[in-house]
């Protein structure tokens, strides 16, 4: 006699934004921890490049014989590895994070037969306000035009490169955002005939009074990081005093923007935004294995004295 196992029906549009975030994040840390893996996929841009690395490559005959031929394995990995793209391409997770904005926007305020398809299939669940939702769609749509704008007047060129993975990735992770930041609001949505009329004045919640200034903080702190680091010749210690706490302190102000929306976008009742949560584990896992690569290859070209005190991306936590 065997044990029934549940129907637990298909996964809807919500479950399968909060999962797909989740499984990036745990595949970027399995990256992350095995060393042969994480040389080859994880690091980018100088951070791939080895400070150290003056002398060339040692001649053939000098190498012991099981290092004079890389194994199979070995050599399709580094097939894979060369598969790589401008490390400019970053502009492009931005046009796309506003142009989604933007058309997910308009079947928002125009309730189409696309939105109404959606929402019916977004699963169910506690629900936002439309104030909420009007909310998070604008700070989201002024995340992504800010950061297109930085990178338009603050990048610099370069002949980095990354992995094309990173890319799709990059690309992929702002088209979801565009819809996570308002999917747990499809009931009201779907309720709604006019989205606009329906949005009201009201006095603030105390969740707005906590993730509005957090969010414009963190948008202003990340904002001043990125001009300055823009000022700098290349491949330069950075030396304004917010850095002298923090290897990457525009990295924390990134997850505090996406903690900030994961406040903003609870239900009436909830602590967080689900889905915007799971961005947010995403975003914070990327990001704190980029500040620790970030950090080693400051050691190793400025000294480990001089960045040795400095934290991660969190003071007192990592």
């Amino acid at each position: 006699m065997t044990a029934a196992v549940p129907d637990l029906g298909p996964l809807d549009i919500r479950q399968i934004i909060q999962i797909s975030f989740l499984l990036a994040a745990s595949t970027i840390l399995f990256f992350s921890s095995l060393p042969s893996l994480k040389s080859r996929f994880v690091t980018y841009g100088s951070r791939a490049t080895s400070v150290n690395n003056t002398e060339g490559p040692r001649p053939e005959h000098d190498l012991p014989k099981s290092h004079t031929r890389s194994s199979w394995s070995e050599a399709v990995l580094d097939c894979v590895t060369n598969l790589q793209v401008p490390h400019g391409w970053f502009l492009h997770f931005y046009v796309v994070s506003v142009l989604c904005s933007l058309f997910w926007g308009i079947q928002i305020i125009f309730r189409t037969s696309l939105l109404v398809v959606v929402c019916e299939n977004a699963g169910a669940g506690r629900t936002l306000s439309m104030n909420q939702l009007a909310l998070m769609w604008t700070l989201m749509a002024v995340q992504g035009l800010r950061r297109l704008v930085e990178s338009i007047l603050l990048g610099k060129s370069s002949a980095s490169k990354m992995w094309f993975v990173h890319w799709i990735l990059g690309v992929l992770f702002y088209a979801a955002m565009s819809i996570a930041v308002w999917i747990e609001g499809a009931e009201t949505l779907l309720r709604s005939q006019s989205p606009l009329k329906d949005i009201t004045i009201t006095a603030p919640s105390i969740r707005t009074m906590i993730g509005l200034p957090l969010f414009l903080l963190a948008s202003g702190i990340q904002n001043d990081c990125h001009t300055y680091l823009a000022s700098l010749p290349k491949y330069t210690l950075p030396d304004h005093p917010i850095f002298h706490t923090m290897v990457c302190p525009h990295y924390a102000a990134e997850s505090i923007i996406y903690l900030s929306l994961a406040i903003l976008g609870a239900p009436e009742g909830a602590w967080m935004n689900r889905t915007v949560f799971t961005a947010l584990v995403f975003v914070a896992c990327n990001l704190a294995i980029t500040a620790s690569t970030t950090k080693e290859w400051y050691m190793a070209k400025f000294g480990r004295e001089k960045v040795e005190y400095r934290w991660k991306m969190i003071p007192f936590v990592f």
